[in-house]
Parts: C-alpha cells; structure tokens; sequence
C-alpha cells in the first residue's frame, strides 16, 4: 500500500464524496491509514460527511407519477401536431435576403440584355436545343 498525500485525499473526497464505500478499493485503507494520522485529513472528512448529508437532506422529492406522464403526453402531442416540415431554407435564408438575392439576378439578367441590345449572344443559342423541348 502506498501512502495517500493530502492532495490525492481531497481529490478522492471530491470525487466519490465522504462514503468510504464509494471509494475505490485500492486506495480505501490508504485513505482510512491517513485519516488515522492526520488531523487535517480528519477534519476535512468531516466537512465532506457533513456536506454529503445536506445534498441528501436537501433532495427534492420525487416527482408525481400521474403529472411526470401528462407532462410527456403533451410534449408527444405537440411534436405529432408540428404541422411545419422539418426542413425549411427559411432558416438558413430569411425571405428578404431571399427576395434581394432573386431581384438581383432579374436586375442582372435585365442590365446584360441590354448591353447586348437586348439579343440572346449566339454562344448561348449555340448550346441550346430546342426540338428537345418539344418532344
């Protein structure tokens, strides 16, 4: 058995709590060995009884069965009447970003028909394949 320091004591307390069944096996009786020298060690395993029994003693009580199940009820309820769709782009593009975005490229398309005179450039009627359309 290796000797316990203070240090690893405080930790062990913080970890498991003041329950010398909680702590590991291995370090128990080094803890117990060190709380039997050590007045400091004592006293700061006191203090961590005493605030493990103020959690105890400050618990709330367990909740009502009948409320816990209406409680899910309604929360189940709420999630099968969700009439919108899970996935909506107005999330990630609000309608006026969205609707400035659109009127740019109709501002755009219109500037460019008109530095071309308001003709299709023959590059774009080139790869254009019209009988496709209307078969």
């Amino acid at each position: 058995m290796t000797p316990m320091t203070p240090q690893d004591f405080s930790r062990l307390l913080d970890t498991y709590g003041a329950d010398a069944e909680r702590w590991p096996a291995a370090q128990r009786a080094a803890a117990q060995a060190l709380c039997d020298v050590s007045t400091a060690a004592r006293e700061q395993w006191i203090a961590a009884k005493r605030l493990d029994a103020l959690l105890v003693a400050s618990r709330a009580p367990p909740p009502d069965p009948a409320r816990q199940a209406r409680i899910i009820a309604g929360a189940m309820a709420r999630i099968r009447s969700r009439a919108e769709p899970l996935l909506d782009w107005r999330w990630l593009i609000p309608p006026p970003v969205a609707a400035a975005f659109a009127a740019s490229v109709v501002a755009g398309w219109l500037v460019g028909l008109e530095m071309n005179d308001g003709a299709i450039p023959h590059q774009v009627l080139a790869h254009l394949h019209f009988e496709d359309l209307f078969q």
